[in-house]
């Protein structure tokens, strides 16, 4: 009974952990800024603290050779989907930088499952965006009607596969203007239960559907061949 009490602690305590909800907050205002908030912990994604310099010893140390530097392809092949989306637009940094995450991220979305989406929790989804081309009245007004045809599905898209607390799109023509200028603030949280039920439930459903269907049948082939190579080698031949 004490061992059995203590696996259901240990249950319950991974269950009231995994339970407790990650929130991950984005803005680009002046500057990007990104972090992760779990329960009263803050852990900064972007930009990363400076990390303190250690004083140098004064004991001389081995020469070691520099490391081979691979190739960018190979590097990018290893990198996560969704970092190098934020690499890219820590790259592209303005209108454009924003336009390609937004893009990336509807593109991203598309490809999860219903059940993944619904767990995903905007507290917060904003986007401010303004076009001008160089006070020209005329060509102000195309950009900003394909960039409201362009924007505004993206968005609604979101809002309609997640579910949104609080949201709003702002794009206006700037006549006066000569640059065109884009912000947002985004903040949304997820239980990471849910991916763990998922992942157990996908772990059942291919152990009862696939595993034990491909050893039943397997076994009575097993069976007729060990049988076929007992008749062989009884039988006599003539």
């Amino acid at each position: 009974m004490p061992v059995l009490y203590t696996i259901l602690g240990i249950i319950a305590f991974f269950v009231l952990i995994f339970s407790i909800k990650i929130q991950v907050n984005a803005e680009y205002l002046d500057e990007f800024t990104a972090e992760v908030k779990w329960l009263f912990v803050r852990v900064p994604l972007y930009p990363t603290p400076e990390k303190k310099k250690k004083p140098k010893k004064e004991k001389a140390k081995k020469e070691k050779k520099p490391k081979e530097e691979k190739p960018k392809e190979e590097t990018e092949k290893g990198e996560n989907k969704i970092l190098t989306m934020f690499k890219n637009f820590y790259e592209n940094q303005g209108f454009d930088g924003v336009m390609k995450l937004l893009e990336d991220t509807v593109n991203s979305a598309e490809k999860m499952g219903h059940s993944f989406k619904k767990h995903f929790v905007f507290q917060r989804l904003y986007l401010w965006m303004s076009v001008s081309k160089n006070q020209d009245a005329a060509q102000t007004a195309l950009a900003y009607g394909k960039l409201c045809q362009k924007v505004f599905p993206l968005f609604g898209y979101i809002c309609s596969n997640f579910p949104v607390r609080k949201y709003d799109c702002v794009i206006e023509p700037d006549f006066l203007g000569n640059s065109n200028m884009a912000r947002f603030a985004v903040s949304f949280s997820v239980r990471p239960i849910f991916f763990t039920n998922a992942l157990v439930a996908f772990a059942f459903r291919m152990l009862f559907k696939v595993a034990l269907k491909f050893y039943f049948k397997s076994k009575p082939k097993a069976i007729e061949n060990k049988n076929q190579n007992n008749i062989k080698q009884g039988g006599a031949s003539i």
